[in-house]
């Protein structure tokens, strides 16, 4: 199976739009080339991550309602999503999402985890930030959060990506 691979380069389209229909006799396809481009934009506007690619499979697909695929996203900075993709009718609407992510952690986890850890273990109600959405990491790397006590003391954070999982250990510096 041969892939087609598009640029971050190309104008994107909302999440949900009606894909261009090629038509080939009397069968009409729906332009997989368009779905690339709509992915890049709605994980951009919608996680806030950058997509150096979207690869989706370059062979015909028949217009047909509930018909589903797969593509794949390269970060930038690293990381990986493979986004399914749904024909929602017979006319060449889709939507997709997310389906799976290799080698990126959800920040809000880890903030959630922490706020959670210096509840139980400080008595302390901070806010955390971990400076965005998402990080590309994988087991081993760490990086730096920044929690907030109620009186506006900044707590420094130690975070060390554990496992391949997303799971993470956290202390006070």
């Amino acid at each position: 199976m041969r892939s087609v691979v598009i640029p971050v380069s190309r104008r994107s389209q909302p999440v949900i739009f009606a894909a261009l229909v090629g038509l080939a006799g009397c069968t009409q396809h729906l332009n997989v080339d368009a779905v690339g481009p709509s992915i890049i934009q709605g994980v951009a506007d919608q996680v806030g991550l950058k997509l150096a690619r979207v690869t989706c499979p370059s062979d015909p697909r028949p217009i047909k309602a509930n018909d589903t695929f797969d593509c794949t996203a390269d970060v930038e900075g690293g990381g990986a999503l493979t986004i399914a993709v749904t024909q929602t009718d017979d006319t060449g609407n889709i939507t997709w999402k997310v389906a799976r992510t290799d080698g990126l952690l959800d920040l809000a986890k880890v903030e959630a985890s922490i706020v959670t850890g210096l509840k139980t273990q400080a008595q302390v109600d901070a806010t955390v930030t971990c400076g965005g959405k998402w990080k590309a990491a994988t087991a081993g790397d760490a990086f730096d959060c920044e929690a907030t006590a109620p009186d506006g003391t900044p707590i420094p954070i130690g975070v060390t990506v554990t496992d391949g999982e997303g799971n993470v250990s956290w202390e006070t510096k």
